[in-house]
């Protein structure tokens, strides 16, 4: 992280301002995440998903607003198709991958989900060589390797909690769909927006509202996705209706309004799309100290695999092709 920083372009404080924003985004994503997980307990994926994602557009529908009328910038002045697109971008990457992400969450925990997100920027170079024919170097490769093999060390951990010590197969391929859908909505979101014409408040509030509209018909899923094979057995107990609307406000405002917005600040001023990937995907790195204060083990070789895959992922963009 401090490595990309210091490649950052100094001449162009836009896309510093974009890089610091990534690294902001994934220290207050893994509060929220931390939060949802508890939120998580007494509330079904998809709800959760549905509900934080329309409160957030009702308070970014404030910040627009202000933005238009004290500051005259105009939230979007593009085609319909590219409204179109960045509205894709929201069902793919918050719909569909967010809620992901929670199943996966209630099953796996959230230092466990996390790692495993890691692989969210190999993911999008992957994706990026598939269908934009871009190539990837030995250094390139190298990192893939690295990067998962610091997520498949960390998953692959004994649970305790369990008597068989099982790898949870079904959290896992939750965790790599949520990566892959929450890559792609970024991917398709940066290439709308680095031709101008949308602010990043204005695309975190069309991504959400799609992404959150789009949930209603997947609601007949949440049983599904909440029991489905069981959860984990090493969880707090249920927090009371107090606790969980306190939690659910923070995450929010933390998680969902300010770390989406970040993260499409990102999109659009940094230069280099990669390391601003892998400063979006350092939340391992702030997820530790704070459930090992929640009283969470954190072990040696948690610290170990989120240092190897976070070695791995600078690698992929530090030393790109």
């Amino acid at each position: 992280m401090i490595l990309a920083l210091m490649l950052a372009d100094t001449t162009n404080p836009y896309a510093t301002w974009g890089l610091i924003a990534a690294t902001v985004a994934a220290m207050f994503w893994a509060v929220s995440v931390v939060l949802y997980r508890r939120v998580g307990r007494v509330m079904p994926p998809v709800m959760l998903n549905m509900t934080k994602g329309l409160i957030a557009v009702v308070l970014l529908s404030g910040v627009l607003l202000v933005d238009w009328l004290a500051f005259g910038n105009e939230p979007w002045s593009m085609s319909l198709g590219k409204l179109g697109l960045m509205a894709l971008s929201g069902v793919i990457g918050i719909g569909l991958g967010d809620t992901l992400f929670f199943a996966g969450l209630n099953r796996m925990g959230s230092r466990r989900m996390l790692l495993l997100f890691t692989i969210n920027p190999v993911i999008t170079v992957l994706i990026a060589w598939a269908l934009m024919d871009e190539s990837l170097s030995g250094l390139q490769l190298i990192g893939i390797a690295l990067a998962v093999g610091g997520v498949a060390w960390v998953i692959a951990e004994r649970n305790t909690a369990k008597s068989d010590g099982h790898v949870d197969l079904l959290g896992v391929v939750y965790g790599i769909g949520a990566a892959s859908c929450q890559a792609t909505g970024y991917l398709l979101s940066r290439h709308i927006l680095l031709p101008g014409g949308m602010t990043p408040a204005a695309s975190a509030w069309l991504r959400l509202l799609a992404g959150s509209l789009i949930l209603v018909a997947f609601l007949p899923l949440d049983r599904f996705l909440k029991n489905a094979g069981g959860q984990s057995h090493h969880h707090p107990a249920n927090p009371s209706k107090q606790q969980t609307r306190v939690m659910f406000f923070v995450a929010l405002l933390l998680g969902t309004v300010m770390g989406i917005w970040l993260m499409q600040i990102s999109a659009k001023h940094a230069d280099k799309a990669g390391i601003a990937a892998t400063l979006l995907s350092t939340s391992p790195l702030f997820v530790l100290p704070i459930v090992a204060l929640l009283g969470e083990h954190v072990s040696k070789r948690a610290v170990f695999g989120a240092m190897l895959t976070i070695t791995g992922v600078a690698m992929l963009f530090v030393f790109s092709a």
